[in-house]
């Protein structure tokens, strides 16, 4: 049996079993199966509390850490030092945010598999709350992001963000029926 599977094993160009199994988990041969782990453990645990999939966990990620550099420095620019007491902020941000995610995943988890008719309708409603949470999120860091592009551009802080408010009700007004003057 032994050489049955060498055989089969050298017919794809694998010299051992050994070489085999590192090619299945490259990680083995880099010494990498501890950072493997972690970020395996983190996507699972991420997916099951807070209902995020590996790619929205990344993605919100990088929306922190964009805000958090550019916040750094705008923080510089202004000739603010960088103080563990305002990063404390950051972390108690994304902490409440979380926090936001899991109370609202776990009750759509709750009525994730029922089959009546109220009990399918919570589940729309929370999973439709929880959009909205995540576009929250997205809006509040993207203003953060924008606000503090605009301080490294030498613009008010303000600036951008008055600038998206301006087009915004430009939109509204042109697309609102006029009303009668009779």
């Amino acid at each position: 049996m032994n050489n049955y599977i060498t055989r089969f094993l050298a017919a794809y160009e694998y010299n051992s079993f050994e070489e085999f199994v590192l090619s299945i988990f490259p990680t083995f041969k880099y010494h990498l199966q501890w950072l493997m782990l972690l970020i395996s453990a983190t996507s699972g645990t991420m997916n099951y509390f807070f209902g995020m999939k590996p790619a929205l966990a990344f993605a919100m990620a990088v929306a922190v850490i964009i805000e958090v550099y550019t916040g750094i420095k705008a923080s510089k620019k202004e000739g603010k030092k960088f103080e563990s007491f305002k990063f404390s902020r950051c972390v108690i941000k994304i902490g409440i945010w979380l926090l936001i995610l899991y109370i609202i995943h776990a009750f759509e988890k709750e009525y994730e598999s029922r089959t009546n008719l109220i009990q399918m309708a919570a589940y729309a409603f929370f999973n439709f709350v929880y959009v909205v949470a995540l576009t929250g999120f997205l809006v509040e860091y993207i203003t953060s992001i924008l606000e503090n592009v605009a301080v490294l551009q030498n613009k008010p802080k303000t600036q951008i963000i008055e600038a998206i408010q301006g087009g915004w009700s430009n939109l509204i007004n042109s697309i609102k029926p006029k009303k009668n003057e009779n």
